[in-house]
């Protein structure tokens, strides 16, 4: 099982946090696979391409030519996998029956929807119990920095 870890947001929004952790893991050499559902697959399509304009993040979204060559992709669909992703970030309550076999998980939800907090905290049970998981929870300060909880 991968290293799963549960990002509580509170002060960022999901794709300015995305953007972040992103990048940290295009410079450690990772690929990504961005897994959420639609309508807010587009958003954080939109959020890759222009949030950062010095640091554009070549991507894809779901049935899009260039899988080939993307080190990220954003896809709607839990059974595809269009690139080889070492690494898999989950939003909007997303889950996956192939997170084993990722290196690591990042779970990021939103701590002003009471629906997303509820979502993470069923996903995070379901977890807990299985053997070999390996898991950390990371919520932000007042600040918008990182603390690591559990």
């Amino acid at each position: 099982m991968p290293q799963i870890d549960f990002y509580h947001l509170t002060q960022s929004k999901v794709d300015t946090a995305l953007v972040m952790l992103v990048q940290k893991c295009l410079l450690a050499g990772k690929k990504v696979l961005v897994q959420c559902p639609r309508p807010a697959a587009e958003a954080i399509d939109d959020a890759l391409w222009c949030t950062e304009p010095d640091s554009w993040i070549p991507h894809g979204l779901d049935d899009a030519p260039g899988s080939e060559e993307a080190p990220v992709w954003i896809t709607s669909d839990p059974a595809k996998r269009q690139i080889e992703a070492e690494f898999l970030f989950l939003l909007h309550g997303a889950e996956r029956e192939d997170m084993a076999s990722f290196e690591r998980v990042f779970n990021l939800f939103d701590g002003r929807s009471e629906a997303q907090v509820a979502q993470a905290r069923g996903q995070w049970a379901a977890l807990r119990g299985q053997a070999d998981t390996q898991m950390r929870y990371f919520a932000q300060d007042e600040a918008g920095k990182w603390e690591q909880r559990a």
